[in-house]
């Protein structure tokens, strides 16, 4: 692997000495292989502005294609390890951090070409959040590869959580041929494309409130080539009449109010009723996360199949889920 970098051209015969200049002033790439050829040697630089450094020897600046001396990790680069999320090609932190972490990030990591940090917490009910660029290219959107499937997306606009690729990928393997799937709060469509990839002989209703999520679905289930999911846009308390008694499988997937719409996901249940996977944040102190979580889901002739811890929310709060079969 190598990089494009800054680097000084000097005559090998003044090559040590402008090296050892060079790391006095902490200008000197350490993790790049120094480059030769017959007349020259080629020093990786820190940064291009030499003022205030002593050479005594003619230099050019120039650019040229340095190899990497071993894999640093951007601990190493930085000074400390940050918390960050990859959507595509861009990485996304979770707190304020210095410049040289976000140009440690896209030194190391060449699939990289953005990194922003959010700038504010999920809002209203479209679930969008801010997010600030800190270096790269200056966008939000993004393309995002997971178990198979691409998403289009725009992280300001929707909501996305590449940690739950694994809960999708479960929830997936559990879809039976000629189900009728109703995904609640689709989003930009990342369990209702998998399922319709995995068991094309589902049919998948996926519904979301939000118009941003709703244009990427529909982008997205072309882009994947799939031909059974119908794309419901409008709030599930208004539309969820029109799939009275219709699905086998509902996935509720919004952690912080699902609680909120049992009752239409009931409604939308086949008449000898169905499978639910009900999703909520749970808090660990006191009583148990799966007592809590249980107590919240709250349904009458429910049987639960399982209920398990899926990822961390916030400090000592968990998402929660609850695989349950309900009587209707």
């Amino acid at each position: 692997m190598s990089l494009e970098e800054p680097c000084v051209k000097v005559r090998k015969e003044h090559g040590e000495e402008v090296r050892l200049a060079l790391k006095s002033a902490n200008l000197l790439r350490t993790d790049l292989r120094i480059q030769r050829d017959d007349d020259f040697i080629y020093l990786p630089l820190t940064d291009e502005h030499l003022e205030g450094v002593e050479l005594n020897a003619e230099i050019e600046l120039c650019h040229r294609a340095f190899e990497i001396l071993g894999r640093r990790s951007i601990e190493e680069l930085s000074g400390f390890k940050p918390s960050y999320d990859v959507v595509g090609d861009i990485a996304v932190l979770s707190s304020e951090v210095p410049e040289t972490v976000a140009s440690a990030i896209l030194k190391l990591h060449r699939n990289i070409r953005v990194v922003a940090k959010r700038a504010s917490q999920v809002e209203g009910v479209f679930r969008r959040r801010r997010i600030e660029i800190i270096a790269g290219e200056q966008r939000t959107e993004t393309v995002h590869k997971e178990n198979g499937c691409r998403y289009k997306l725009d992280l300001e606009r929707v909501y996305f959580n590449p940690r739950l690729a694994t809960e999708r990928a479960r929830v997936a393997s559990m879809a039976e041929r000629g189900e009728v799937i109703i995904d609640m709060f689709a989003g930009v469509g990342t369990f209702s494309i998998l399922i319709a990839r995995r068991v094309p002989e589902t049919r998948v209703i996926a519904i979301d409130i939000n118009p941003d999520a709703i244009r990427y679905l529909r982008e997205n289930i072309r882009l994947n080539r799939v031909t059974n999911v119908t794309v419901i846009e409008g709030d599930v308390r208004e539309v969820c009449e029109e799939f009275t008694d219709t699905a086998d499988r509902i996935i509720m997937n919004l952690p912080m109010r699902a609680h909120e719409y049992i009752r239409e996901a009931i409604r939308m249940l086949k008449p000898g009723g169905g499978t639910i996977h009900f999703y909520t944040v749970e808090s660990e102190s006191g009583e148990s996360l799966m007592a809590k979580a249980k107590r919240k889901f709250m349904m009458r002739d429910a049987s639960v199949i399982s209920a398990r811890k899926v990822k961390d929310y916030a400090p000592y709060k968990y998402i929660v889920c609850i695989d349950a079969k309900v009587l209707k």
